[in-house]
């Protein structure tokens, strides 16, 4: 695997990269990042959960041809060529039988319960030096502030959910670094993606606020090192509405 940082490839923008059921620019963030990190030739094993309508792994099943494709969700349509599905529910313990160079999740942490056994047994599909990535709305940005601020709630989660509320579960992106560490993965990228125009009304607040999110960042004591909450919390993480967490598996966990 390649250990150059991730930049859009030459092309990329001509692509027909699917949306999906996620923000803006995630796919495209994310499929960026993969073509600079594989060979489009290498036979990766991935596995993406849940995998909804296969929009991703079409995708991948286009630009990488020798990869092995597996998607799983509780109940899906018929899968592309080249693409397997398996059937599974995300909330309860799952084994595809691991050895996975790769794992996604896309949008998915946010629609179910039970997210420190799910990425457990996420981290157990992969194989040493395998790659997990997984995506999620960022709850901390300078207008989800101001909305819980005055309001009581972040723009993305109803004050009043219903019972049968698709995207229900607040996790923060500190939540799901530490689930990864704690399971063998070790954090190498994080990245802020989803800037809307409307958002950048609020550049001179997040200018504003950030000195002091960077003070604390400094003067809080913990084993995070520095490179990571910078990573953690750019001045990009004010304004961008959705990240991704990128990490490599280092060492099998119990």
């Amino acid at each position: 695997m390649k250990q150059s940082l991730p930049s859009y490839p030459a092309g990329l923008d001509s692509l027909d990269i699917p949306r999906a059921n996620t923000q803006k620019n995630v796919n495209k963030a994310l499929l960026a990042y993969l073509l600079s990190a594989y060979d489009r030739s290498e036979p990766l094993r991935v596995l993406d959960m849940p995998c909804g309508a296969f929009e991703w792994l079409g995708l991948l099943n286009q630009l990488f041809p020798r990869a092995s494709l597996v998607g799983s969700d509780l109940a899906t349509g018929t899968p592309p060529g080249g693409v397997q599905f398996l059937a599974a529910d995300a909330t309860q313990p799952f084994d595809f039988g691991g050895n996975f160079d790769l794992v996604t999740s896309i949008s998915g942490i946010m629609m179910f319960g039970n997210t420190q056994s799910f990425i457990q047994h996420c981290c157990r599909q992969l194989k040493i030096g395998g790659t997990l990535v997984i995506t999620n709305d960022n709850i901390f940005t300078v207008r989800d502030r101001l909305s819980f601020l005055f309001t009581g709630r972040v723009r993305r989660f109803k004050l009043l959910p219903e019972t049968d509320e698709a995207i229900s579960q607040q996790v923060s992106l500190q939540e799901v670094c530490r689930q990864m560490n704690r399971n063998g993965v070790e954090i190498t990228k994080v990245i802020y993606t989803s800037f809307y125009a409307e958002d950048w009304l609020f550049a001179p607040l997040a200018i504003i606020l950030y000195p002091f999110q960077w003070l604390s960042l400094r003067r809080t004591k913990s084993s995070i090192p520095g490179s990571l909450r910078r990573q953690m919390f750019p001045f990009s993480a004010l304004l961008g509405r959705h990240y991704l967490v990128i990490g490599r598996k280092t060492t099998e966990t119990a």
